[in-house]
């Protein structure tokens, strides 16, 4: 396929995500790389185009359109000191809050600094001056590209049309030949549709909305922190569709006092195993994506409506699945939702997910992963033994997985917390440290691995200098424990150990006396399940290492989902209803 086709496919998703989200005008100031951009935009039937070859300009003179207009206006230039003519009606914009579509080209990656011509850093090129920027990949016209491009378009108008309105940047890197092919292909009805968050939906529209889901086969896809109370109002609102929740453990819709049966505990370890009978209809989502990377990859491969309520306004939906968006508060949203009549539903439907997760649950509590002293194991208890409104704070890397897929319900209403904004190991302790300190009355508990505990020792100080009752459950297995689950085990030890592995052979005895906590080394499940629960009638800073095994551990959670295959193999989920 060439290099033409697969830029001007790329490119006319980018323009039509632009144009189906309001785009209507453009001002091109002419040049050779932004040369299909500007045809394609030129020859597209809904885009009224003006010609500014100063740059300067028509960097003004699309101010002024928008200003008129009220609406988003595109400027387009080629690469180098075009596009920093455009800043002075930037500033300006930025300024007067008038919603400008910057649309930069730029020489591809290989051309830059290596002395190319007409060639500068266009990277956040205009700063603080601009609300949003985003930098396109090289064009490719895989389906996944593809749709990263229209999301791109469709996201930049969107941006810049959010309350305050104001300037925003896109950097197209392109390769020659420059000349896209002028037949172009445009999408028929809009990919995404928002519903903007200017003000509160109408008792009328919410209606219209939830007419949609009524009788309908739908799932309920919920991420990111939540309080006790949207969890709660997210229960009820599962309820009332008929529809399973799956909920990311730091959501709280699964660590809070409910009775809906159809909030699910396990399914990060079937999802990549459901037959078509479990397809939904349509997809509600709330938040952030849940950290269950199975769940993630069934999703992306679900072509079904998907609802998106948007509270951040910052399409985090890395699947880019999500056809409508909600931009709107969430509680008060679920509340407007919840005060209308009760929709129709499929009461099969629900069923066979809350069967399933239940017909799973008993498959694990039968598993060696779950009845031996592993990772999975106190990980369970952990949650299980929780005093009621406590904080559970979970490190990344294994434990938020182990706790994601082996938490089961409980009458405790605890809250969970995580460092889940860039998923990073650093930092945990200190950050549970906090945690701890607003919640002195409460028995704090931190899970962690080896490598994140090391990483932030210096945060024990904290738990020592102010005394904090913080209990930290520490998973042992002498390295990085994730890196045996992912592609890179199938390395020689010789690579694997040093580079992944990483065994620090730690004496976490003589750290503890160093930071003045009380330590005690776990070697049964009942031993762990007396100190954690002598912990929530007398809360101390203490730390109980768990010590485990890299490979057993692999191997029995393996083990497992081999019992979970053949158990939804040989039942009837196998067949579709």
């Amino acid at each position: 396929m060439s290099g033409q086709q697969k830029m001007t496919e790329y490119l006319q998703q980018v323009i039509q995500g632009l144009v189906d989200q309001g785009l209507t005008q453009a001002v091109i100031s002419p040049g050779s790389r932004s040369t299909p951009v500007a045809l394609l935009l030129h020859r597209h039937p809904e885009v009224e185009v003006f010609i500014g070859v100063d740059e300067r300009s028509a960097g003004f003179f699309a101010v002024g359109l928008s200003k008129a207009s009220d609406q988003p206006v595109a400027l387009v230039c080629t690469s180098g000191t075009a596009a920093a003519n455009y800043f002075p009606a930037i500033c300006e914009a930025r300024a007067a809050q008038i919603p400008l579509l910057i649309l930069t080209t730029d020489r591809p990656p290989e051309l830059q600094q290596v002395g190319a011509p007409q060639t500068l850093n266009q990277l956040n090129l205009y700063g603080d001056k601009v609300k949003f920027f985003t930098a396109m990949a090289v064009p490719e016209n895989t389906p996944d590209l593809l749709a990263y491009a229209y999301w791109q378009g469709a996201k930049l108008v969107t941006v810049a049309r959010e309350t305050p309105q104001a300037p925003v940047h896109m950097n197209l890197p392109l390769r020659e030949p420059l000349l896209p092919d002028l037949q172009p292909k445009i999408s028929q009805e809009p990919q995404i549709i928002v519903y903007p968050a200017e003000k509160k939906y109408t008792e009328k529209q919410v209606a219209a909305l939830v007419a949609k889901w009524s009788y309908k086969k739908g799932l309920l896809v919920v991420g990111g922190n939540r309080s006790h109370a949207t969890a709660q109002l997210l229960s009820e609102l599962a309820q009332r569709l008929g529809w399973p929740i799956l909920a990311d453990p730091l959501a709280t819709v699964r660590s809070s006092k409910h009775t809906n049966s159809a909030i699910l505990q396990h399914y990060d370890l079937y999802m990549d195993k459901l037959t078509t009978a479990f397809i939904p209809e349509l997809i509600v989502k709330i938040g952030p994506q849940p950290v269950s990377k199975t769940l993630t990859q069934w999703l992306s491969k679900q072509v079904v409506p998907t609802y998106f309520i948007d509270e951040s306004e910052e399409w985090q939906d890395p699947t880019r699945r999500t056809t409508v968006f909600l931009q709107a508060k969430e509680s008060p949203l679920l509340q407007q939702i919840l005060m209308l009549e009760r929709p129709a539903t499929i009461p099969e439907w629900e069923e066979q997910w809350i069967k399933l997760d239940q017909a799973v649950e008993k498959v694990m509590n039968k598993s060696a992963y779950l009845t031996q002293l592993t990772e999975a194991a106190v990980t369970r208890m952990v949650f299980e033994t929780m005093a009621d409104k406590s904080p559970l704070f979970v490190s990344n890397s294994m434990p938020i997985r182990h706790l994601d897929r082996f938490m089961q319900a409980t009458k405790a209403q605890v809250t969970v917390y995580g460092n889940r904004g860039v998923n990073g190991i650093d930092g945990i302790l200190s950050t549970a440290s906090g945690v701890a300190a607003h919640s002195r009355e409460q028995a704090p508990v931190l899970l962690i691995g080896d490598l994140a505990f090391y990483h932030d020792m210096n945060g024990l100080a904290f738990a020592k200098n102010y005394h904090l009752p913080l209990t930290i459950v520490l998973l042992n297995n002498d390295g990085g424990g994730i890196f045996s689950f992912l592609s890179q085990r199938s390395l020689e030890t010789s690579d694997f150990e040093p580079l992944f592995g990483t065994p620090l052979h730690l004496d976490h005895a003589l750290v503890t006396q160093l930071y003045g906590a009380t330590y005690t080394e776990i070697t049964s499940l009942e031993q762990l399940q007396v100190r954690l629960m002598k912990n929530c009638q007398e809360p101390k800073f203490q730390i109980l290492e768990v010590r485990t095994d890299r490979a057993e551990n692999v191997q029995l959670f393996e083990k497992l989902r081999q019992e979970i295959q053949s158990m939804i193999e040989g039942s009837h989920y196998e067949s579709e209803h």
